[in-house]
């Protein structure tokens, strides 16, 4: 028997330079979730990364970042659900940012990022305000449910056949569902690669527009709107290189697969028998692809 065992791999994105080595694991944990929309758990990696980086003035870029991070992952959440329940945890995270950093820069209390999570801060507080007084109350309590249990009938004696014995099921692949299968995956590889030259682009767009930003400002301090739109353009245009970078590496695998399945279908003869079963662990996933050969009969 000839096995071919196709895996597909993760890549692992670069981390930012302001981020330590622990809280950069966590960050690029939190973009795989972020990427597949799966925002919780990609709100609790981007908040152990911030956790990992306590020091208001050491780690100061790094948790702006973060910040940044939570916050627009808070925002997708309450978009998604229509619950005030993410908008009370980011009223909550901004102002434990703003009284770490009032406490470690005690002689510049309106620096620029102090002053950007107040602005943030408030603008969260009118949401909340809109929704109502009561909207980051706890639930009251649910009374206690008393059920009686009955004692139970004695069961029936069972007088159920047991199934007969089912043959094996046959996984073979005709050539032609492997050709199809083929043009399937090579379809699904173009479309990637598009994904892939998306990001390219988004990417570009936003560096240039944030270098823009830095050039006007280049003999002035920047002004509150000014700072807070480049942190956005930056975090678009990492969030774009993520993007390019998975569809590029899928769009590889998926070529590779396509071709191989085409080749599979044309060498695939009368004595030749083709199997294909799925597997997958925590780690994950990928197809296991057989090859028998017999007598021809």
């Amino acid at each position: 028997m000839l096995a071919f065992v196709i895996t597909l791999a993760v890549a692992i994105a670069p981390v930012p330079a302001a981020l330590s080595p622990e809280a950069g694991e966590h960050n690029t944990k939190a973009m795989q979730f972020y990427d597949n929309r799966q925002l919780e758990p990609a709100f609790a990696e981007f908040q152990a990364a911030y956790n990992t980086m306590p020091d208001p003035r050491r780690d100061r870029a790094g948790r702006e970042l973060l910040l940044g991070s939570m916050r627009a992952t808070l925002l997708d959440l309450y978009d998604a659900t229509g619950e005030p329940g993410p908008l009370c945890r980011l009223q909550a995270v901004l102002q434990t940012h703003v009284d770490a950093l009032t406490t470690a820069f005690p002689d510049d209390p309106e620096m620029l990022e102090i002053r950007s999570a107040r602005a943030r801060h408030q603008e969260v507080t009118q949401q909340l305000a809109g929704i109502g007084p009561d909207a980051c109350a706890p639930p009251p309590p649910l009374p206690p449910v008393i059920t009686a249990s009955p004692t139970p009938p004695p069961a029936p004696a069972s007088t159920a056949v047991p199934p007969p014995a089912q043959a094996p099921t046959d996984h073979s692949i005709p050539p032609r569902q492997l050709r199809i299968a083929g043009g399937v995956t090579f379809g699904l590889g173009a479309a990637l690669l598009g994904g892939m030259t998306y990001g390219i682009v988004v990417e570009a767009q936003r560096k240039a527009q944030a270098n823009t930003i830095d050039a006007e400002a280049a003999a002035r301090p920047l002004t509150t709107d000014e700072y807070t739109k480049l942190l956005d353009l930056r975090g678009d245009a990492m969030n774009a290189r993520y993007v390019a970078i998975g569809t590029g590496v899928a769009a590889g695998v998926a070529t590779g697969l396509g071709t191989m399945l085409f080749v599979l279908a044309r060498r695939s003869a009368r004595t030749q028998r083709l199997s294909l079963a799925p597997w997958w662990t925590h780690g994950g996933a990928g197809l296991t692809l057989s090859m028998r050969l017999g007598a021809a009969h």
